[in-house]
Protein backbone atom coordinates (compact mmCIF):
# COMPACT_ATOMS: atom_id res chain seq x y z
CA UNK A 1 0.00 0.00 0.00
CA UNK A 2 1.13 3.51 -0.85
CA UNK A 3 0.41 5.76 1.24
CA UNK A 4 1.36 9.43 1.62
CA UNK A 5 0.10 12.87 3.52
CA UNK A 6 -0.75 16.62 3.38
CA UNK A 7 1.63 18.79 1.79
CA UNK A 8 0.77 22.75 1.34
CA UNK A 9 1.42 24.73 -2.08
CA UNK A 10 1.60 28.30 -2.41
CA UNK A 11 -0.70 29.82 -5.03
CA UNK A 12 0.19 33.36 -5.60
CA UNK A 13 0.50 34.12 -9.57
CA UNK A 14 1.40 33.43 -12.43
CA UNK A 15 4.68 35.33 -12.90
CA UNK A 16 7.93 34.65 -10.35
CA UNK A 17 8.21 37.73 -8.23
CA UNK A 18 9.35 38.94 -5.10
CA UNK A 19 6.56 39.25 -2.93
CA UNK A 20 5.62 42.30 -0.86
CA UNK A 21 3.57 41.51 2.50
CA UNK A 22 0.43 42.56 0.52
CA UNK A 23 1.72 39.73 -1.76
CA UNK A 24 2.45 37.29 0.83
CA UNK A 25 -1.05 38.12 2.53
CA UNK A 26 -2.94 37.45 -0.48
CA UNK A 27 -1.36 34.05 -0.58
CA UNK A 28 -3.78 31.13 -0.48
CA UNK A 29 -3.07 27.85 1.27
CA UNK A 30 -3.84 24.40 -0.40
CA UNK A 31 -4.28 21.36 1.36
CA UNK A 32 -3.17 18.59 -0.67
CA UNK A 33 -2.81 14.65 0.33
CA UNK A 34 -2.24 11.19 -0.91
CA UNK A 35 -3.12 7.82 -0.80
CA UNK A 36 -4.33 5.26 -2.39
CA UNK A 37 -7.96 3.79 -3.17
CA UNK A 38 -10.47 0.33 -2.47
CA UNK A 39 -13.54 -0.43 -3.61
CA UNK A 40 -16.18 -3.42 -2.33
CA UNK A 41 -19.90 -4.15 -2.98
CA UNK A 42 -22.08 -5.21 -0.13
CA UNK A 43 -25.62 -5.34 0.52
CA UNK A 44 -27.11 -6.86 -2.75
CA UNK A 45 -30.82 -5.85 -3.49
CA UNK A 46 -32.48 -9.63 -4.41
CA UNK A 47 -35.37 -11.35 -5.43
CA UNK A 48 -36.44 -14.86 -4.77
CA UNK A 49 -34.68 -16.54 -7.65
CA UNK A 50 -31.60 -13.65 -7.85
CA UNK A 51 -28.09 -15.51 -8.69
CA UNK A 52 -24.77 -13.89 -7.54
CA UNK A 53 -21.62 -14.31 -6.44
CA UNK A 54 -18.78 -11.87 -5.37
CA UNK A 55 -20.41 -9.69 -2.13
CA UNK A 56 -17.86 -8.46 -0.38
CA UNK A 57 -15.52 -8.08 -2.94
CA UNK A 58 -14.55 -5.71 -6.25
CA UNK A 59 -16.27 -7.90 -8.38
CA UNK A 60 -19.90 -8.61 -8.10
CA UNK A 61 -21.56 -11.05 -10.95
CA UNK A 62 -25.46 -11.75 -11.08
CA UNK A 63 -27.72 -13.68 -13.29
CA UNK A 64 -28.43 -16.89 -14.71
CA UNK A 65 -27.12 -16.74 -19.08
CA UNK A 66 -29.08 -18.19 -21.79
CA UNK A 67 -27.56 -20.22 -23.78
CA UNK A 68 -24.68 -18.53 -26.07
CA UNK A 69 -24.61 -15.42 -23.24
CA UNK A 70 -23.03 -14.98 -19.62
CA UNK A 71 -23.38 -13.43 -16.36
CA UNK A 72 -23.61 -9.56 -15.82
CA UNK A 73 -20.60 -8.04 -13.85
CA UNK A 74 -19.69 -5.28 -12.06
CA UNK A 75 -16.10 -4.37 -11.12
CA UNK A 76 -14.28 -1.64 -9.21
CA UNK A 77 -11.22 -0.78 -10.12
CA UNK A 78 -9.67 1.88 -8.19
CA UNK A 79 -7.00 4.72 -8.96
CA UNK A 80 -4.42 6.16 -6.23
CA UNK A 81 -4.50 9.79 -5.61
CA UNK A 82 -1.26 12.35 -5.32
CA UNK A 83 -1.05 15.53 -4.08
CA UNK A 84 -4.90 15.77 -4.35
CA UNK A 85 -6.28 19.15 -2.97
CA UNK A 86 -9.45 19.24 -1.20
CA UNK A 87 -12.33 20.30 -3.29
CA UNK A 88 -11.16 19.55 -6.87
CA UNK A 89 -12.12 16.76 -8.33
CA UNK A 90 -10.48 13.19 -9.07
CA UNK A 91 -11.40 9.52 -10.36
CA UNK A 92 -11.37 7.70 -7.33
CA UNK A 93 -11.59 4.69 -9.85
CA UNK A 94 -13.84 2.83 -12.67
CA UNK A 95 -16.54 0.61 -13.08
CA UNK A 96 -16.31 -1.71 -15.43
CA UNK A 97 -20.11 -3.29 -16.43
CA UNK A 98 -20.36 -6.46 -18.18
CA UNK A 99 -23.83 -7.14 -19.89
CA UNK A 100 -25.20 -10.26 -20.46
CA UNK A 101 -28.12 -11.74 -21.43
CA UNK A 102 -29.81 -13.29 -18.67
CA UNK A 103 -33.30 -15.39 -17.23
CA UNK A 104 -35.57 -12.68 -15.94
CA UNK A 105 -36.08 -12.74 -12.04
CA UNK A 106 -32.66 -14.35 -11.74
CA UNK A 107 -30.88 -11.07 -11.13
CA UNK A 108 -30.42 -8.06 -8.76
CA UNK A 109 -32.09 -4.77 -8.51
CA UNK A 110 -28.86 -3.03 -6.83
CA UNK A 111 -25.87 -2.84 -4.72
CA UNK A 112 -23.75 -0.82 -2.46
CA UNK A 113 -20.19 0.32 -3.52
CA UNK A 114 -17.79 1.21 -0.45
CA UNK A 115 -14.93 3.32 -1.32
CA UNK A 116 -12.55 3.80 1.09
CA UNK A 117 -9.37 6.27 0.89
CA UNK A 118 -6.58 5.87 3.07
CA UNK A 119 -3.61 8.10 3.80
CA UNK A 120 -1.38 9.21 6.77
CA UNK A 121 -3.00 12.17 6.67
CA UNK A 122 -6.42 11.25 8.44
CA UNK A 123 -8.51 14.17 6.23
CA UNK A 124 -8.19 12.10 3.76
CA UNK A 125 -8.79 9.08 5.01
CA UNK A 126 -12.63 8.63 4.54
CA UNK A 127 -15.19 6.04 3.14
CA UNK A 128 -18.17 7.33 0.98
CA UNK A 129 -20.78 4.24 0.85
CA UNK A 130 -23.18 4.45 -2.74
CA UNK A 131 -25.82 2.64 -3.28
CA UNK A 132 -26.36 1.86 -7.01
CA UNK A 133 -29.47 0.66 -8.40
CA UNK A 134 -28.92 -2.16 -11.41
CA UNK A 135 -31.57 -1.67 -14.47
CA UNK A 136 -31.79 -5.02 -16.22
CA UNK A 137 -34.32 -4.31 -19.72
CA UNK A 138 -36.30 -6.00 -21.82
CA UNK A 139 -34.70 -7.12 -24.97
CA UNK A 140 -35.54 -5.39 -28.27
CA UNK A 141 -35.35 -4.67 -31.51
CA UNK A 142 -33.35 -1.22 -30.38
CA UNK A 143 -29.79 -1.54 -28.97
CA UNK A 144 -30.16 1.91 -27.33
CA UNK A 145 -33.19 1.05 -25.07
CA UNK A 146 -32.11 -2.70 -24.62
CA UNK A 147 -29.15 -1.16 -22.81
CA UNK A 148 -28.90 -2.38 -19.00
CA UNK A 149 -28.04 0.33 -16.91
CA UNK A 150 -26.98 1.65 -13.63
CA UNK A 151 -27.16 5.20 -11.43
CA UNK A 152 -26.65 6.26 -8.46
CA UNK A 153 -30.02 5.52 -6.44
CA UNK A 154 -29.35 8.70 -3.65
CA UNK A 155 -28.13 10.62 -6.77
CA UNK A 156 -30.48 10.28 -9.89
CA UNK A 157 -29.69 13.66 -10.91
CA UNK A 158 -26.47 12.63 -11.87
CA UNK A 159 -27.72 10.92 -14.85
CA UNK A 160 -27.14 6.60 -15.44
CA UNK A 161 -24.08 4.80 -17.54
CA UNK A 162 -25.73 1.89 -19.83
CA UNK A 163 -24.13 -0.52 -21.29
CA UNK A 164 -25.11 -2.13 -24.78
CA UNK A 165 -26.72 -5.93 -24.64
CA UNK A 166 -23.50 -8.04 -24.73
CA UNK A 167 -20.99 -5.47 -24.36
CA UNK A 168 -18.28 -4.12 -21.56
CA UNK A 169 -17.20 -1.00 -20.98
CA UNK A 170 -16.59 0.65 -18.05
CA UNK A 171 -17.15 4.61 -16.32
CA UNK A 172 -15.10 6.81 -14.20
CA UNK A 173 -16.21 7.30 -10.99
CA UNK A 174 -15.68 11.25 -10.10
CA UNK A 175 -15.05 11.96 -6.42
CA UNK A 176 -13.71 15.26 -4.29
CA UNK A 177 -12.12 15.81 -0.68
CA UNK A 178 -14.30 17.76 1.56
CA UNK A 179 -14.91 14.89 3.72
CA UNK A 180 -15.44 12.27 0.43
CA UNK A 181 -17.83 13.25 -1.25
CA UNK A 182 -19.69 11.98 -5.06
CA UNK A 183 -19.26 14.38 -7.95
CA UNK A 184 -21.01 11.95 -10.54
CA UNK A 185 -20.02 9.45 -13.85
CA UNK A 186 -17.27 10.32 -15.80
CA UNK A 187 -15.92 9.65 -19.44
CA UNK A 188 -16.99 6.05 -20.63
CA UNK A 189 -13.97 3.69 -21.88
CA UNK A 190 -16.19 2.89 -25.20
CA UNK A 191 -18.51 4.89 -26.45
CA UNK A 192 -19.28 2.87 -29.03
CA UNK A 193 -20.14 0.05 -26.23
CA UNK A 194 -21.83 2.33 -23.17
CA UNK A 195 -22.95 5.93 -23.00
CA UNK A 196 -24.43 8.07 -20.23
CA UNK A 197 -27.84 9.58 -20.40
CA UNK A 198 -29.70 12.08 -18.06
CA UNK A 199 -32.22 9.92 -17.63
CA UNK A 200 -32.41 7.35 -14.89
CA UNK A 201 -36.17 5.87 -16.60
CA UNK A 202 -36.81 3.32 -19.81
CA UNK A 203 -36.52 6.54 -21.84
CA UNK A 204 -32.30 6.72 -21.90
CA UNK A 205 -33.25 10.42 -23.99
CA UNK A 206 -36.60 12.08 -23.14
CA UNK A 207 -38.08 14.23 -25.61
CA UNK A 208 -37.43 18.10 -24.46
CA UNK A 209 -40.40 19.92 -24.83
CA UNK A 210 -40.59 22.04 -28.22
CA UNK A 211 -39.92 26.05 -27.35
CA UNK A 212 -43.72 26.95 -28.70
CA UNK A 213 -44.92 23.96 -26.28
CA UNK A 214 -42.94 26.00 -23.39
CA UNK A 215 -44.08 28.99 -24.16
CA UNK A 216 -47.55 27.88 -24.44
CA UNK A 217 -47.46 26.15 -20.56
CA UNK A 218 -46.10 29.74 -19.51
CA UNK A 219 -49.16 31.50 -21.32
CA UNK A 220 -51.34 29.44 -19.80
CA UNK A 221 -49.57 29.72 -16.26
CA UNK A 222 -49.66 33.50 -16.80
CA UNK A 223 -53.94 33.18 -17.76
CA UNK A 224 -54.21 31.57 -14.45
CA UNK A 225 -52.54 33.85 -12.48
CA UNK A 226 -54.27 36.80 -13.95
CA UNK A 227 -57.35 34.76 -12.77
CA UNK A 228 -56.99 34.44 -9.66
CA UNK A 229 -55.61 38.11 -9.14
CA UNK A 230 -59.03 39.27 -10.52
CA UNK A 231 -60.91 37.06 -8.69
CA UNK A 232 -59.23 38.46 -5.38
CA UNK A 233 -59.83 42.04 -5.78
CA UNK A 234 -63.57 41.46 -6.74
Amino acid sequence: MRGGGKHCLLVAGATLAILTPFQAAQAVTVVVGTGTVTGYFDNPITLPDSVYTGNGTDTIEWGTPVDGSFTNQLSFIPSDFTDQPKGQDFVAGRLYYLNGTIFLGTQIDGVDLIVNTTSSDLDFTQTLPLKITIVNTPNVADPIASADFIYFTDFPDRGSFRVLEGEETYVEVITQFNSLDLVGFGAVGDPLKGFLSPSTGPDPFPAVPEPSSILGLLALGLLGMGSVFNKQRK
